[in-house]
């Protein structure tokens, strides 16, 4: 061996000692580093890994309550909770599929069970709930269905599925008997962990709560207890109310993600419209809530109460029944014998709301809807909000305020009432232009009711100001004419949110494209549309001295006395202040005299004289003739005639606004929205009297 292999033997045999040095080094270095974290977590930072560790070991679960109950101003229960006996389920986090089939299996012996409305998918869980037979099916999947390319398991959940879609209907075909186990079996198996659910069975019987009871060996997680069911009384109220979810629905899909950021759990029963959605907060029990702690192993240590459940708050309305249903009962006379007479065969209903111009209470919405294939009539206070009709006249007090809002008429303006000729069309009338043209003020424009009035402000409004036989000039102009004019419209509520407490409510029918012409009809109501409840808000902005309130159907949030019933008042509910109108109270009072007029004028072409007769208080109106069409069965296009009317009484301290729609009457010269809208106010007067 030469001197150069020692040499280099020997410097290979000296790296050996410092390699391992480093390597010690590093574990040494590692190990310091473990044990200063070791000692951070169990000295500096004990309390956060304690309450880290006791949180994995604890399970916080919530049962709503009993909801809390709608009742009308004067206490009459509008919703109730039928409470009756239910058999419960609750699953614990041992319990196996397997051994929920059994316990449905078992249960099936103490209850009946008639409704049975199971899904291919229950059918499936309920034959894969056996391990045996589930493992067998995993089996005999092909590979790709097991296993990913690189050989390793899929996840379980899906093989799981893989599973399910392989089974033949043959392996899940059941008897009737077999599908009540497996309708059982289902309900428990959407429970979660530790959660307690109402199975949904036949009513339970005495005798079967004592056979529950007695066999509860057997049946593992099942126990009885008071459930409720959300009961809507038959009033003339009920479409307004709302719905309420079944426990087994849940939260709906679409509302579930900001029910769940507010606390709530899938399986509770929550308002999906209106009053029962709008207040759902309210009307929601405080939720009982306890903690599950749990050993290392996974089993139940303690259950504590960390909060107690309890009813909810209820709600009472604005609205007394005994009025709403006086309403409802002059509308159906009324409409009955618009019928009868063929002049309303081809109607969709008639509609009235009923508001307290300086609150925004309401104090009635009452509607009937008329199927015209069928000539069904059907109660349907909700129209009074969802459907919009061609209002007519009864938005003159809102044109004549944009002309003074845009500057083209002043106070009580003199405009002569004369027929509008444009150039190649048809004239424009009011009712006495056929005898005549003469000079009228703004007071006189809504006693007589004169389009021709509210042509001319539009026209000025658009900067072509009338001459007769003028050619009417498409410029830019008219859409930003358009806006003022909606825009004064707005702030009465004609075509705009009236802010009530409701969801879903129609702001109306506001085309965006529109011509010239539709803009100068819009000046006399016949063109955009509006709901009855829009057309009340107007009335009683009229009636506030221009200023517009939301309305509301709830006046106050009470508590629960002893039985559960309606307790003390906890929060009062009011109407907000939305706007006011953009002109002067002398301005105002211009509006306010000419719905006088309209009413109480002595001339002969006074449009609203008929609502005095037999009148108990002074009353202020708008009258709404909007002229129509209506198609008979035959394909006959007939003339019809949309009969509103706006208004509000008395008329110096108005105490109540009303409005009144009755579309589509082939009786051109029908006075009958007249006739009820006298009887209505005569209604609430006998019951509140208002000259006191």
């Amino acid at each position: 061996m030469t001197k150069n292999t020692y040499s280099r033997k020997g410097r290979e045999d000296s790296f050996i000692p410092r390699r391992l040095a480093i390597l010690f080094a590093i574990v040494i270095a590692l190990f310091s580093i473990l044990i200063a974290r070791l000692a951070y977590m169990q000295i500096i930072n004990k309390d956060f890994y304690t309450d880290k560790l006791a949180k994995a070991s604890q399970k916080v679960i919530t049962n709503s309550s009993v909801r809390g109950q709608i009742y009308d101003a004067k206490g009459v229960p509008l919703v109730e909770n039928q409470v009756e006996q239910v058999a419960t389920f609750t699953r614990s986090n041992k319990m196996t599929a397997q051994q929920m089939k059994e316990v449905a299996q078992n249960l099936l012996k103490w209850l009946t069970l008639t409704d049975v409305t199971v899904t291919p998918r229950d059918r499936a869980d309920f034959y894969l709930a056996d391990p045996a037979v589930y493992a067998e099916v995993v089996r005999q999947l092909p590979k790709e269905q097991r296993m990913d390319t690189a050989g390793n398991a899929l996840d379980e959940s899906v093989i799981y599925n893989n599973a399910v879609a392989s089974l033949t209907e043959e392996q899940t075909t059941y008897s009737e008997e077999e599908l009540k186990v497996v309708e059982l079996f289902s309900q428990m198996n959407a429970a979660a962990y530790f959660e307690t659910v109402n199975l949904v069975t036949d009513p339970l019987t005495a005798e079967q709560i004592a056979m529950i009871a007695a066999n509860e060996a057997e049946l593992p997680g099942i126990s009885t207890a008071s459930n409720w069911n959300r009961i809507v009384t038959p009033t003339s109220l009920a479409s307004i109310i709302g719905t309420v979810t079944t426990q087994q629905a849940g939260l709906p899909k679409e509302d579930a993600e900001e029910y769940l950021a507010k606390g709530y759990s899938l399986n509770d029963r929550v308002g999906t419209a209106y009053l029962e959605k709008q207040y759902e907060e309210v009307l929601q029990g405080q939720r009982e809530k306890k903690e599950i702690n749990l050993d290392r192993n996974g089993n139940v240590e303690s259950i504590t109460t960390i909060q107690e459940g309890g009813k909810g708050n209820n709600v009472k309305l604005t609205i007394d029944l005994a009025f709403q249903d006086g309403v409802n009962a002059i509308l159906k006379k009324y409409f009955d014998s618009e019928l009868a007479t063929g002049s309303a065969r081809y109607s969709e209903g008639v509609y009235a709301v009923v508001l307290e111009p300086q609150t925004g209470a309401v104090l009635a919405m009452a509607g009937y809807s008329h199927d015209k294939k069928t000539n069904e009539v059907k109660e349907n206070a909700l129209g009074t909000l969802t459907n919009a009709f061609v209002p007519g006249s009864i938005v003159k007090g809102a044109t004549i305020t944009s002309g003074w809002e845009n500057g083209v008429i002043s106070g009580n303006q003199v405009l002569k009432d004369q027929p509008i000729q444009f150039a190649g069309s048809a004239p424009i009338n009011s009712w006495f232009t056929a005898y005549g043209s003469r000079d009228i003020t703004a007071v006189e424009a809504l006693q007589y009711s004169s389009n021709t009035y509210m042509v001319q402000i539009a026209l000025d409004i658009l900067g072509q100001p009338y001459v007769p036989g003028m050619i009417l000039n498409e410029t830019n102009q008219l859409t930003p004419s358009m806006e003022k004019m909606r825009s004064t419209f707005g702030e009465y509520g004609l075509g705009v949110a009236t802010g009530i407490d409701l969801p879903l409510e129609s702001t109306g029918f506001i085309p965006t494209d529109y011509t010239l012409s539709n803009y100068l009809t819009n000046a006399f109501g016949q063109f955009d549309n509006y709901t009855p409840l829009q057309m009340a808000q107007y009335a009683a902005t009229v009636a506030n001295d221009g200023t517009r309130v939301s309305p509301h159907l709830v006046q106050g949030i009470y508590d629960n006395d002893e039985e559960g019933g309606l307790g003390k008042l906890v929060e009062e509910v009011s109407g907000k202040e939305l706007n006011k109108v953009q002109i002067s109270d002398e301005e105002m009072g211009i509006i306010q005299e000419g719905f006088y007029m309209v009413v109480n004028g002595g001339y002969g072409f006074t449009t609203g004289s008929e609502i005095r007769n037999g009148a108990s208080v002074p009353i202020s109106a708008k009258t709404g003739t909007a002229e129509t069409f209506v198609t008979t069965e035959t394909g006959q296009v007939l003339s019809a005639v949309n009969t509103n009317i706006v208004s509000y009484a008395p008329s110096s301290h108005p105490k109540i606004a009303v409005a009144v729609v009755l579309p589509n009457l082939t009786n051109l010269n029908s006075t009958t929205s007249k006739y009820i809208t006298t009887e209505i106010i005569n209604l609430y007067n006998s019951l509140y009297p208002m000259n006191q």
